[in-house]
């Protein structure tokens, strides 16, 4: 009996040994999986971390672009709008009445110097050689008239009045419609 009883104690010693490796085993798998789980926890943190930095720093670049991009767009129909009224404003210039048009002329034409030459559109010949005191010159493209002599050159077409108030009237406009 006694190999059988060195046997069981062999198996039990055996037992004690593969039961204190299984604990130990089982309490590294634990600490390796908490640890694991730790490192994970933290990785995923500083991704979560990292990534809300990227949205932020998205957001800081993105937004002023996207602003900006709305202003640009708004200055454009803004200033669209702006050169539409000035087209449609010579527009309206070049197709007035003859009688609209001889109060425009009778009006520019006061406190005009006499002498000089004037020049005017083929159009509208007739209507300023009753109206000026000036000689006609060589015709012009454009409605309204130019009076020069050798001292000076009077620009009277429709095109440069439209020109000069608009220049005139812009810092106004721009104060109105953009708040500078």
């Amino acid at each position: 009996m006694a190999l059988q009883e060195i046997l069981r104690q062999v198996e039990q010693a055996g037992q004690g040994e593969a039961d204190a490796i299984n604990s130990a085993t089982a309490k590294e798998v634990v600490a390796i999986l908490s640890e694991g789980d730790a490192e994970g926890e933290q990785v995923a943190a500083d991704i979560t971390v990292e990534t809300q930095r990227k949205i932020e720093q998205l957001e800081r670049q993105e937004l002023p672009a996207a602003e900006l991009e709305v202003k640009r767009a708004r200055l454009d129909a803004q200033r669209q709008v702006l050169e539409t009224t000035r087209q449609e404003a010579l527009e309206r210039l070049d197709s007035l009445s003859s009688s609209e048009l001889k109060q425009v002329y009778q009006g520019l034409l006061r406190g005009v110097p006499a002498g000089g030459t004037l020049r005017c559109r083929k159009a509208d010949v007739k209507l300023l050689g009753k109206l000026a005191s000036q000689n006609l010159g060589e015709p012009i493209d454009e409605a309204g008239f130019i009076i020069e002599n050798d001292e000076y050159r009077l620009d009277f077409r429709f095109s440069t009045l439209v020109e000069r108030e608009w220049q005139a009237q812009l810092p106004a406009v721009s104060e109105e419609l953009f708040g500078r």
